[in-house]
């Protein structure tokens, strides 16, 4: 296990340095091997990989900025190293003597992805544009360094008075920051999700929303549109016409057309449920034609205590953090035959981090995960989970991942988690469990290294366990009195999952509009426009003065063109969680054959092959439909 907890920039420095020679080393084999393998690849693959895990890696979560500022710059030197791998003639002309005839279906799908990244690298293309591609691709690695870096960085707080967040809990209050007689809000979650689900008071809520929206936007506004343009000249040297079109040809999805079809297909829908939505929800003597973004989930949370018969501050009292993590271990190890044991965190990179190991039922171990879960400055500012190893290696054997979250720390406030935040813990508990449960003989298919439009359905499916009677009954605990939720406020929490469910999901929809647009033939449109085109199907009024695209961190973090991924997910991951609702919610005959079936052959079957290997038929958007109340 590599010990974060003892680094330094020297140490850093040399490990980049001595393995990037190592790779080299590899490089040259490859070239003068007279019988070069697919092994070959994998073994210079997972260098590469874990190398990142090392230091890359640290760029999003290591408390000491310098360190944070080497590893954006190593990650940089990284992606440019393996992206000169696939640029190599020599490279390439050993991989094309690789004879697949008698090779078994996981060597064949390796072979494919490989023969797929040597043709991005432009091997078919003219000398003048495979230099041009090579241009290209050096510039979207530093562009999309800086534009995470750039959110991560954004230190923007804002200062209101007791009485400008009236309707935040006492508890809420303590948790904050102060600044003389005014409290401060930072952009981390916990405070913003405070102010955007309980405050009384329009203005501040209206003030918060914007501030959070607008974060790095003189930054990284001229940051994406170079990188929009650059990709679309990108696609157009392989043939095609937008970023969305080369994107997607080897996905699920297969080309912008079907991404269309479904957004065709659900908008309607979700419109005529929003306004119905908006009328049943709104409060304060606001007119539905003015409600705006920075009321929903306020409307929402005011709703939820209504039917749940429990004000949010005082539902917030029985999720306190850690009771709520080790009882969704109890759950997973239950459902999916595993063992999850505490690990010391000596190892970590900060003293809040805990480290975990994950084992069968049976006794093999399978992995280890770290959790960062609590904010910190300069620290990555959303909820992931990153792959730090793959494992298989004689640095590491077991694969090793990190979820990296920004929930309330008990260390410094009271720990006590919103029931959304409930809802994300268990959503990236998904990846982790994919992640350390895939396996396979390549670094490139081990967990959740899948189809980029199926990466977020083992993490949706998981979010189904919070609304079940079954499960909130254990995961909720009185901070004080130890006591669950009664059986009835489990039962009405559960009927209130649905509430302002289809204005919720036309904001995401918008988001996946908006990165078609981005990556579409209407790329070269000013981002202002885009925004508001985008946000037009949401049937709400938002402000001119905000635009929310360049604090977008998917858009350069890998969900560029394939946002629309988290719906196309969605929907899979209601269909296969109808299996639990049919046969058992918490039942563990379908908790192990969905392991195995979907979490372990990691990226090595396609998922269609997987999904319709599980289900017994090919997927629908049926108990999606239900499951929004959009059909009866």
């Amino acid at each position: 296990m590599f010990n974060y907890s003892n680094i330094n920039l020297e140490s850093l420095k040399k490990d980049l340095e001595l393995t990037i020679r190592e790779c080299n080393s590899l490089v040259d084999g490859i070239k003068s091997s007279k019988n070069v393998s697919l092994s070959h690849f994998n073994e210079l693959e997972s260098v590469v990989y874990d190398l990142s895990g090392r230091i890359a890696f640290l760029g999003d979560v290591h408390p000491d900025e310098k360190i944070r500022e080497f590893g954006n710059e190593a990650d940089s030197e990284i992606q440019n190293f393996a992206l000169q791998i696939f640029n190599d003639p020599d490279i390439y002309k050993k991989f094309n003597e690789i004879e697949i005839d008698d090779s078994d279906a996981e060597e064949v799908e390796f072979h494919k992805d490989l023969e797929i990244d040597f043709n991005d690298a432009g091997h078919s293309l003219t000398h003048e544009n495979k230099g041009r591609l090579l241009e290209i691709d050096k510039k979207l690695i530093q562009l999309g360094i800086s534009f995470s870096e750039n959110i991560a960085k954004d230190k923007t707080e804002l200062q209101f008075s007791e009485d400008e967040l009236r309707g935040l809990s006492s508890n809420e209050l303590t948790n904050l920051k102060k600044s003389g007689e005014k409290f401060v809000i930072t952009m981390s979650y916990p405070d913003i999700n405070a102010v955007m689900e309980n405050c009384l008071v329009r203005k501040t809520r209206e003030t918060t929303w914007k501030a959070f929206n607008n974060r790095a936007v003189n930054e990284n506004s001229p940051i994406l549109k170079e990188a929009v343009v650059l990709r679309n000249e990108k696609a157009e040297l392989f043939g095609f016409n937008t970023w969305s079109e080369y994107r997607l040809q080897n996905r699920m999805a297969k080309s912008p057309k079907n991404v269309e079809a479904m957004y065709d297909n659900l908008i309607p829908k979700l419109q005529k449920a929003a306004e119905v939505e908006k009328k049943e929800l709104v409060i304060d003597n606001i007119e539905i034609k003015d409600i705006a973004p920075w009321d929903i989930r306020y409307f929402i949370s005011s709703e939820r205590s209504k039917v749940s018969n429990i004000e949010n501050s005082e539902l917030k009292k029985y999720f306190f953090i850690h009771d709520v993590k080790n009882e969704m271990f109890k759950v997973c190890e239950e459902v999916f035959d595993l063992v999850i044991k505490p690990e010391s965190n000596e190892s970590a990179w900060h003293e809040d981090v805990e480290l975990w190991s994950l084992w069968q039922k049976d006794g093999e171990q399978l992995a280890y995960f770290y959790l960062d879960l609590h904010p910190r400055e300069g620290k990555y500012t959303h909820a992931a989970v990153f792959d730090i190893s793959s494992g298989g290696s004689v640095r590491q054997e077991l694969p090793v991942c990190s979820m990296v979250a920004n929930f309330p720390n008990p260390n410094t406030g009271d720990g006590l988690m919103t029931f959304d935040e409930v809802e994300t813990l268990f959503h990236e508990f998904g990846h982790v469990l994919h992640n350390g449960i895939g396996k396979s003989k390549y670094t490139r298919f081990v967990g959740a290294n899948c189809e980029w439009d199926f990466v977020e359905a083992p993490s949706q499916i998981m979010e189904h366990w919070v609304w079940k009677v079954e499960c909130l009954k254990r995961i909720s605990r009185h901070i004080e009195t130890s006591k669950p939720l009664s059986e009835d406020i489990c039962e009405k929490l559960k009927s209130s999952k649905n509430i302002g469910a289809s204005l919720l999901a036309l904001r995401q929809v918008s988001f996946g509009l908006a990165d078609q647009h981005l990556h579409g033939e209407g790329f070269n449109n000013s981002l202002n426009y885009i925004e508001k085109t985008s946000q037009e199907v949401t049937n709400i009024n938002y402000p001119e003065d905000t635009n929310h695209l360049p604090a977008f961190g998917h858009l350069l973090g890998g969900y560029d063109a394939a946002y629309y991924g988290y719906l196309w997910a969605e929907i899979i991951g209601d269909d296969m969680f109808s299996r639990f609702e049919n046969e058992g919610v918490l039942s563990n005959s379908v908790g192990v054959e969905y392991k195995n079936k979907i979490l372990k052959p990691g990226g090595t079957v396609p998922a269609e092959s997987m999904v319709k290997n599980f289900l017994g038929r090919d997927w629908n958007d049926e108990a999606f439909l239900f499951q929004k109340n959009l059909i009866n």
